[in-house]
């Protein structure tokens, strides 16, 4: 069974093309059930909005004193969770595409190098993120909750805009392979 697949960025007649095989079970092949809903572009569209939204409100409307420095390093750390989750899916993007579930996109993460390095990545993010609100913050806990926030938000507006296109990529794949 050879799995055919290229993953390139650089656009034009090498633009993104991957080939999945259908998974084999001894006695046949598994249907591929549709994909977990995080991983549709109509989600991620969503969820970048949502993102955005509360990026502007912290730093806007709520708290417009809010370092900025608090947006830019979530920005910054965003910009390398997305990179490694984008590693991790060209990696094998056919484990992404049969994920039906959390469970199981969490699973397709972990089966690659990239992904498990994507996890413990956010989770260092994280701490990160929180120990700068409490350094850039000197006020009331609520004002350190809301920076911490709105850093997070902006890690996770830039990594959900990193991977989009990926998203696309993989909903192209599991229409194919229907």
């Amino acid at each position: 069974m050879s799995d055919k697949r290229l993953f390139s960025s650089t656009g034009g007649k090498n633009a993104i093309s991957i080939q999945s095989l259908p998974v084999n079970a001894g006695q046949g092949n598994i249907p591929v059930s549709k994909s977990h809903s995080t991983l549709s572009p109509r989600t991620n569209l969503l969820l970048l909005f949502v993102w955005a939204m509360g990026v502007v409100l912290a730093f806007v409307v709520v708290q417009p004193r809010l370092p900025s420095a608090l947006g830019l390093v979530g920005g910054l750390l965003g910009a390398i969770a997305g990179t490694m989750q984008h590693l991790s899916i060209s990696q094998d993007p056919s484990r992404f595409v049969a994920a039906s579930s959390l469970i199981g996109v969490r699973r397709a993460l972990t089966s690659t190098a990239w992904g498990r390095k994507y996890i413990a990545w956010l989770y260092f993010c994280k701490v990160v993120l929180l120990l700068i609100a409490f350094l850039l913050i000197r006020g009331p806990l609520y004002q350190v909750v809301l920076g911490y926030l709105a850093a997070y938000f902006s890690l996770m507006l830039v990594r959900d805009a990193v991977t989009l296109r990926d998203t696309y990529v993989l909903h192209r794949l599991g229409n194919s392979s229907k």
